[in-house]
């Protein structure tokens, strides 16, 4: 789900639709620039099998249905997550945390659960 900089790679372009009938919605996607956005990033095997948990969270600075989200982080950095708009909900007057060893966020604009599968490989 996250993206680094891979060399090659259009950096417009580097996603694609995970569902072919899927609507993108680009006033949403407007929307989610400049509010915070929390992101529980659960990592799994292809199987199910829990491989580790991910929390992000920062403030939006681009959406783009090709280059995905762009987050800055609270320690400056920027972190990037597949375009997946319809897992982002408006957040609530509630506290968010991943794991205990986690940051405690306070009232997100907005909020996202997230599993990534890992491809199964023969």
């Amino acid at each position: 789900m996250a993206h680094s900089d891979d060399a090659g790679l259009d950096e417009d372009n580097r996603y694609e639709k995970l569902n072919p009938d899927e609507v993108w919605d680009q006033d949403f996607a407007n929307d989610l620039v400049g509010c915070s956005l929390f992101i529980g990033l659960t990592h799994a095997s292809h199987d199910g099998e829990i491989l580790r948990k991910e929390q992000i969270f920062g403030i939006v600075e681009s959406v783009d249905i090709g280059a995905g989200i762009n987050i800055r982080q609270t320690n400056g950095e920027i972190y990037t997550i597949a375009p997946v708009l319809d897992a982002i909900e408006a957040g609530g007057n509630e506290c968010y945390q991943l794991t205990d060893a986690d940051e405690l966020v306070e009232n997100p604009d907005f909020v996202a659960w997230i599993t990534a599968f890992a491809p199964l490989r023969s």
